[in-house]
């Protein structure tokens, strides 16, 4: 019935509002790329034109990057532990990201942030208690409403920018406990932008209510208890589906913008980045304890790196601030979900064919490596390819695709795929991209070692003196001493630590072979850099 309902009305919404619903699928929160905040520079001239101290709240932190969260004091008759329930809640949404915009020391929580898209410019609202400009004047049950139905207080929905959808599944407890928190903030006078032209037309937002007929379900948003589950796996469900709004990230977006639930958690493009597979077969390589440590720790899974992208702010934000218990929650509950649909093909141990591998090529490579999605070669590039396994051995090459290696997922985002499927894609991208002179020079070269993991080589031989400056060392992190050194050119770094003067000869560690003081330098270069690209492939 629901489906033959569906159906009638995606004509008739469609007819109305065309405009309205093709805009979700640009405007959606992570699915758009923001503007960046301010630089350091930007911020210390900005403070310099204004005479008025800057509040605590105002200010950011990590160089400029992250916005400070700010004092409490619970407004009158407020219990002070329901507030505190509700910073720890807001956290966990992650609020402050989008509601924050801290150009010009407007503050935490006074909106203003900027979201391009095609059809113009939108700017998150002011959220603080302010009675002119914020939601001062909010009832409980306004706020509610807002979160659990999608819809202000004269009962105009919002646009699915607001992710009220995975916010309507939250219990009102926690909602209440929201709106003490936010009530609770300090107020701040910060007009909110109107909408662009045709957004801002009376009556405009009516037309939203095909997208919510089609897409939101509020009366089947309920997160279930699951008795047959453990009551760390129905934690995880609640923290993921509700607050934490994974899917959105995480589950790829039909045209309309709304999450394909049938690939649920299964990895999406965001902003330039892959957000991984974390489903039950995405995080099979890992253990409990990784996953809740890429939260905790800020590092990938399988040795991958440092987070970045979208994923290091949620971190930063949000994440980092749950408990243990709410970390390990989470990954008990994500190493269980099974897709009804999983973005791979069955994985096959068979010996790695042509035949294979365009199969997979097809299935999990093709969006990133037909056209350089993500920095990928294209396949074709014989000369691209050809500089990367003449310098790292082919070897290297397949283990990097099984293992992930910088923008490349791990198993190249066919978590379903074996490793020899892997190794099949590979050698067919290979097939189609190297001349027969090339590949058989490629085949000719000797067997490589595999190349060391660059923060395992950095903790062992590179730490001691790197992280607090020793002997002059510039110390890890620290962009101002880096800045000149990467200037200078990667590869005029990289022959200044293995050949020295001013450096200890290969990096101290005389056995080291040159590939794993490459990868030292480029973990080092990674936490130190200001901007660019410094990948040496």
């Amino acid at each position: 019935m629901r489906s033959f309902f569906k159906h009638h009305v995606l004509l008739v919404s469609i007819m109305l509002a065309l405009s309205h619903v093709t805009f979700m699928a640009y405007a959606y929160e992570k699915e758009i790329k923001r503007q960046s905040l301010p630089s350091e520079s930007d911020r210390h001239d900005a403070s310099k034109s204004s005479n008025q101290a800057e509040p605590d709240y105002a200010k950011t932190d990590v160089k400029g990057i992250y916005p400070l969260y700010p004092p409490v004091k619970p407004a009158k008759g407020i219990n002070p532990e329901l507030v505190k329930r509700g910073e720890y809640l807001a956290k966990m949404g992650d609020c402050i990201a989008c509601h924050s915009n801290m150009d010009g020391g407007k503050g935490v929580y006074a909106g203003g942030l900027s979201i391009t898209t095609p059809f113009g410019t939108f700017y998150s609202p002011n959220i603080t208690p302010d009675k002119k400009t914020g939601i001062g004047n909010w009832t409980e049950q306004d706020f509610i409403r807002a979160l659990k139905e999608g819809r202000d207080p004269a009962g105009r929905n919002y646009f699915p920018v607001f992710p009220y959808i995975y916010f309507s599944k939250i219990t009102d407890e926690d909602a209440k406990a929201l709106y003490a928190y936010f009530m609770s903030i300090p107020a701040i006078e910060a007009q909110n932008k109107s909408l662009p032209f045709p957004f801002n037309i009376p009556g405009a937002r009516f037309t939203l209510w095909g997208w919510n007929v089609l897409f939101f379900f509020p009366e089947e948003n309920e997160v279930a208890y699951e008795k047959d589950r453990s009551p760390e796996w129905n934690r995880g469900k609640y923290i993921v589906d509700t607050l934490g709004h994974c899917s959105m990230c995480h589950t790829p977006l039909n045209l309309f913008g709304a999450p394909k639930d049938r690939y649920y958690l299964t990895g999406n493009f965001v902003d330039g980045f892959w957000a991984p597979n974390i489903t039950k077969y995405g995080l099979e390589s890992a253990t409990h304890q990784e996953v809740a440590d890429v939260f905790a720790k800020n590092e990938l899974i399988n040795d991958a790196g440092p987070v970045t992208g979208p994923m290091a702010e949620v971190n930063h934000n949000s994440l980092n601030y749950l408990s243990n218990e709410d970390k390990m929650a989470i990954a008990i509950y994500l190493k269980t979900v099974v897709s009804e649909e999983r973005l791979g093909l069955p994985g096959s141990n068979a010996k790695p064919s042509l035949a294979r591998g365009k199969q997979v090529y097809i299935s999990a490579c093709i969006e990133c490596h037909q056209e350089g999605k993500l920095g990928a070669p294209m396949i074709g590039d014989g000369d691209n390819w050809y500089r990367r396994l003449k310098a790292q051995g082919l070897t290297n090459l397949y283990v990097n695709a099984i293992r992930g290696y910088n923008s490349m997922p791990v198993k190249g985002a066919c978590v379903t795929c074996s490793e020899n499927d892997i190794i099949a894609a590979t050698d067919y991208i290979l097939n189609h991209s190297l001349s027969h002179t090339k590949w058989r020079d490629i085949k000719r070269e000797p067997h490589k070692p595999l190349v060391a993991n660059g923060q395992a080589v950095y903790a062992k031989h590179c730490a001691s003196c790197h992280d607090k400056g020793l002997n002059n060392a510039p110390k890890l992190g620290d962009k101002a001493a880096w800045a000149p050194l990467i200037a200078d050119n990667i590869d005029v770094l990289i022959k200044r630590t293995i050949d020295g003067p001013a450096h200890p000869k290969n990096g101290g560690c005389a056995h080291c072979p040159t590939g794993d003081i490459i990868e030292a330098i480029k973990y080092m270069v990674s936490q130190s850099k200001t901007a660019g690209n410094y990948s040496l492939w």
